[in-house]
């Protein structure tokens, strides 16, 4: 559906070059090298890589303006994709059932409320409406604009703070910072205990040379594969990882790590970082 959304209503007198996340990296690089383009939009994941690429010299490009979507745009991908280009770069929040749910804002952070078109209600435990400020457990999306089928207080478990201050780009629609995924991602083990997937990302975040990872719950812990662009002393990330875990509720957790040459991904090219059992 995003892919006929973005034909039918792309701009008629724009040049658009697609490279699909399945080429060789060397390729995409090489393609951009040769069209210059003035924007970019593609996943979280592989802006992140071909930003590591424009740092290490090899991706001559200067975008005014960069666009995440599909996929959560994490602090530490978006700060290396800045440090490449210097310029601007919004995150897109969009669904299926709502169509844009979340317009970036490249004049404050994160994202504008598509206000005029949905209604979205921040739900949090128990099906309490958030505080503003606060990080929702899921939410409730009203179409407003489906005539076909409508959709009433459709749930979808992103979780979504609103940013309370006003937004200096003067729109009144509320704005709410990148998604930074769902709750769907939390792992749970026997004994009701419940990991974030932040718990993981914790300690991978602070890896440069970690290009891609993905932890997939096990019984009594984690296997997590990263992909990377230089040496990590793996014993001690996974030392990191689990004392974490440990930290967090799980006792003696059994974490593995392994280094891989690629990590698959989704039918539609998208990377999945948490995989619950």
């Amino acid at each position: 559906m995003t892919a006929v959304l973005g034909q039918t209503f792309a701009d008629p007198t724009a040049v658009n070059h697609r490279f699909p996340v399945t080429m060789p990296l060397a390729d995409i690089v090489a393609g951009l090298n040769a069209v210059q383009p003035t924007r970019l939009m593609g996943y979280a994941t592989a802006l992140n890589e071909l930003a590591r690429e424009a740092l290490e010299g090899r991706l001559r490009i200067a975008p005014v303006s960069i666009m995440s979507t599909a996929e959560p745009l994490l602090p530490e991908m978006r700060a290396t994709i800045e440090a490449a280009w210097n310029a601007p770069v919004g995150s897109l929040w969009g669904t299926s059932e709502g169509c844009t749910t979340g317009a970036p804002c490249l004049t404050g952070s994160g994202m504008h409320l598509s206000e005029d078109i949905l209604i979205v209600e921040l739900i949090g435990k128990n099906g309490v409406a958030t505080k503003d400020g606060e990080k929702s457990d899921k939410i409730f999306l009203t179409n407003l604009i489906n005539p076909a089928l409508p959709l009433i207080r459709y749930e979808i478990t992103d979780e979504v703070r609103v940013i309370t201050e006003p937004c200096p780009c003067g729109s009144h629609f509320k704005r709410v910072d990148d998604i930074q995924g769902r709750v769907d991602d939390m792992f749970r083990y026997d004994g009701g205990v419940s990991i974030h997937p932040h718990v993981f990302r914790s300690p991978l975040s602070r890896y440069r040379e970690i290009i891609e990872y993905q932890v997939r719950q096990t019984p009594r812990g984690a296997d997590v594969m990263i992909r990377t662009s230089g040496d990590v002393d793996e014993d001690a990330l996974r030392t990191q990882i689990a004392s974490h875990v440990e930290r967090a509720g799980l006792s003696n957790p059994e974490i593995t790590l392994r280094s891989v040459p690629s990590i698959e991904r989704t039918s539609a090219g998208k990377l999945r970082r948490f995989v619950p059992i």
